[in-house]
């Protein structure tokens, strides 16, 4: 049998990253699409803010909860990989789950990555506007500035990288990842280097003994562990702006996987050696905040503190620029889909950038973001909160595509020559271990999202409510515009391009149906 590999529109994946000829290029490699997602990964962030909170729950074996969400998350990619090594289609999670699991549920879970993105990005704007408002009251000795104008600043500067070519973003973020990734290691090395640092601290491998792993929360634990790696997958959505899509996402995404873990790991466990097992897992508990301040200015120098709270701030910066990238992306699939309005799917001429989309991800900012201002919300909370319910959707996310990947590999066997460990055995345990970690979210919303009440609830059903209008509007396409429903997951339609007159006829299915037809729709069950 012939096992040439064939994406799900028939085409060989090396044919182009834009099935349908028309729209984003772009000649990045795999270190700058690395720079890219890494930045959304935000290193100082995660280390000065979430490591904290993973010790809080991990306990003292957080170093070893890391190095078992690696494992996990890189089970996830291997499968996430291969079928961008055989699927062609760009759109990432939306077009992986169309291809598989039928268009239906494509759109739901695109509309669920919207979402997320959405919440991630409100997240960080609160976020940078509390640091940013912190910092120049107390370092700069300035005026006390409401948090919401200096998340307006940020905003200004983030949409207009958002405007501008994608490899503008990636040069600048690159050299915000490097810093902070430097101060980081020089924090490792000082505390490795002395062997601990406070009087109660010391560097042993207990922290990945049996015992420490099972002294905290597992559950929990493992959860915060792995939405520590939350947007390593944002190199699919680039895929149209890089060089050899096939081999440097897959590169791109096994890399930032491998180094975040690795990462994480060395840095939970120099705050742990810092300052002692028991002492670590207390301030954890009592000052999440202030605990990476005080065990870098201790080991290193109070130098290094003022260094790093600028970095902090260009770290949010860059993850900002990041997620804004990806979310317009999203945005800019659905478009091209004619999903949303086609106008979304617009290329500018000169950037080369999803212009229009991206625009639109900047009002969705501002708009969604208002209420929580009028209604005078505290922002400290309210950036745990926001984060907290997208990294909830990640897991929901990670669960429906190790799901579309089983599916995809068996409905495809016999024409592709994937291993049956990466076709079956890591998307069914990705599936499992992703599933899990679901049920504990849900079950734990509260304490994930630092909130309870009606707040807690709206934002979760944002993210159900979110995939229901996508399956619902895709049931409309279906019966309405079966032009647009043949184009859901970015499908290699013989499509005019965007902005041109679309199809007319005298009741048949015009041409943009007629070469969607030649694309069977998964079974649905």
């Amino acid at each position: 049998m012939n096992r040439t590999t064939t994406g799900a529109s028939g085409a060989p994946p090396e044919a182009g990253s834009n099935p349908q000829g028309v729209g984003l290029s772009g000649s990045m490699g795999t270190f700058r699409v690395f720079a890219l997602v890494m930045a959304f990964v935000s290193p100082l962030v995660a280390v000065s803010g979430w490591i904290a909170i993973l010790i809080a729950f991990g306990g003292a074996g957080a170093p070893m909860m890391m190095l078992v969400a690696t494992v996990l998350v890189t089970i996830f990619s291997l499968g996430f990989v291969a079928m961008g090594h055989h699927m062609p289609n760009p759109g990432a999670f939306y077009s992986y789950v169309a291809a598989s699991l039928g268009r239906v549920t494509g759109l739901g879970a695109g509309l669920i990555a919207i979402t997320t993105y959405i919440l991630l990005g409100l997240s960080a704007f609160t976020f940078f506007g509390v640091a940013g408002s912190s910092f120049v009251a107390r370092e700069l000795h300035g005026p006390d500035i409401s948090w919401y104008w200096c998340a307006l600043a940020v905003w200004i500067v983030v949409s207009i990288f958002g405007y501008l070519h994608v490899e503008v973003s990636a040069k600048v973020l690159l050299v915000a990842m490097a810093l902070e990734i430097v101060v980081v290691v020089v924090f490792d090395l000082a505390v490795f280097g002395r062997g601990g640092g406070s009087p109660t601290g010391s560097v042993s491998l207990e922290p990945f003994s049996w015992h420490s792993l099972t002294s905290g929360s597992w559950g929990l634990g493992l959860l915060f562990a792995i939405l520590l790696f939350n947007g390593f997958e944002g190199t699919a959505a680039f895929r149209e702006e890089v060089r050899d899509p096939a081999r440097t996402i897959g590169r791109a995404t096994l890399f930032v996987v491998v180094f975040v873990g690795i990462f994480y790991c060395i840095a939970s466990w120099a705050m742990i050696s810092y300052f002692g097992m028991g002492t670590a897992v207390e301030l954890a508990t009592t000052d999440p905040v202030g605990m990476f301040a005080t065990a870098l200015g201790g080991s290193v120098g109070d130098w290094l503190v003022d260094v790093a709270s600028v970095l902090l701030l260009t770290s949010i910066f860059a993850g900002l620029v990041s997620i804004h990238s990806i979310l317009s992306r999203y945005i800019y699939s659905l478009g091209v889909d004619r999903v949303l309005p086609r106008k979304l799917g617009v290329v500018h001429p000169k950037h080369n950038s999803p212009a229009i989309a991206s625009i639109v991800a900047s009002v969705l900012f501002v708009v969604i973001e208002l209420p929580f201002v009028l209604a005078d919300a505290n922002p400290s909370m309210l950036y745990g909160q926001l984060g907290g319910t997208g990294g909830y959707a990640y897991l929901l996310l990670f669960t429906l595509v190790s799901l579309a990947v089983l599916v995809y590999f068996r409905r495809q066997r016999g024409s592709h020559s994937v291993n049956v460990w990466v076709a079956f055995v890591a998307p069914a345990a990705s599936m499992v271990g992703m599933g899990t970690l679901l049920i504990v979210a849900i079950m734990n919303f509260s304490t994930l999202t630092g909130g309870s009440g009606a707040l807690a609830v709206i934002l979760q059903a944002s993210i159900w409510g979110s995939g229901l209008i996508g399956i619902v509007l895709a049931l409309v396409y279906r019966a309405k515009r079966p032009d647009t429903y043949a184009r859901i997951g970015r499908r290699n339609v013989a499509a005019a391009p965007v902005g041109a007159a679309a199809p007319t006829g005298s009741g048949g299915p015009g041409p943009d149906l007629a070469a969607a037809q030649a694309v069977p729709e998964p079974r649905q069950g």
